[in-house]
This record gives structure tokens, sequence and C-alpha cells, in this order.
């Protein structure tokens, strides 16, 4: 199962630089998480059925846990290597600072700042379409839904961290 799962990995990589990383779809945040998503859902309820079925049962469920484990190391490692080569706009301020301090000038931000603005519009729409969040007279709120997971958050990132970061002397 593992070797398999490495073949699986490594395939799902090479699909995406050398096919899917020039279509338009995939070049949006939610087609690739849907893109580790979707597959890493399949191929755990396949492990898990497989698991279940194959003798000795514990032996192949540690084997799932461990090949579940790396397509999320992977997958999180993907995407954060995505958004990085993405971030144009961080980039864009430093040139920006660089090229004033460089001519002598101010930094100009305008353009910077209507990108950003486009960038906060698309994460509260994308928040407003997950149902996390509802805009309301010109504010905006959790919803229900968002405030249950801001707890599930708020819980996990307490049992990670029961001191909130606070460092102990």
């Amino acid at each position: 199962m593992l070797t398999a799962f490495a073949a699986y990995l490594a395939l799902h990589f090479l699909a995406y630089v050398v096919l899917l990383r020039e279509w338009p779809l995939f070049r949006s945040e939610r087609a690739i998480f849907l893109y580790h998503f979707v597959p890493g859902a399949a191929a755990g309820l396949a492990g898990l059925t497989y698991a279940a079925c194959a003798m000795p049962a514990t032996i192949r469920f540690a084997e799932l846990v461990l090949a579940l484990s790396a397509h999320g190391i992977y997958s999180i490692s993907f995407l954060e290597l995505w958004s990085l080569a993405q971030g144009g706009y961080s980039l864009s301020i430093l040139r920006s600072i660089a090229s004033g301090d460089a001519n002598g000038a101010d930094a100009r931000f305008a353009h910077l700042e209507r990108i950003g603005e486009t960038k906060q519009r698309e994460r509260i729409f994308g928040l407003v379409r997950l149902g996390l969040i509802a805009e309301r007279d010109g504010t905006i709120a959790l919803t229900p839904r968002g405030g249950l997971v801001a707890l599930l958050s708020d819980s996990l990132l307490k049992w990670v961290d029961p001191d909130g970061g606070s460092e102990t002397a």
C-alpha cells in the first residue's frame, strides 16, 4: 500500500507540474485546495476499506495513517509553496519600497492599495459563500456556522498550546 501511495503522490505532483499548472482553473486557491482534498479523501476512504478487509487489519491501518499523514504533509507543503509563488502582492510592496528608496522618492502605493482591496473583497466573498460570515449594514459578522468554526479553531489552538504561547521563566 505504501509503495502505491508514494507512486500516487509522485503522479499527482507531476500531473500538476507538467499539465495542470497552465490551466486557468488551477490558478485559483479553491481549485488547488480541491485538487489535493478530493483525491486525499478518496484515497483515505479506499485505504480504510482496504485496511478493514486485509489481514492483519491493524498493520494496514497503521500504513493508512502513515500514507494519509504523508499526503497531508505533501498537500500543506504544496499549498504553501503555491501560495508563495502567487505572492506577487507582497513582492510588489517590497519592490515599490526599494524603487522609491533607490530613486530618493516616496514609494507609490496607490495601485497596491487597489490590489489589496480586491484581495480583501475576494476573501470576504469566499467566506460569505462558505456561510462563515454575513455582511449586514456595512459590517461583517460571524454566522452560526462561522461561530462554530471559530470555536473549534480556538479549542484546537488551546489544546495544542494551553499556555497561549506565553513563555515561563
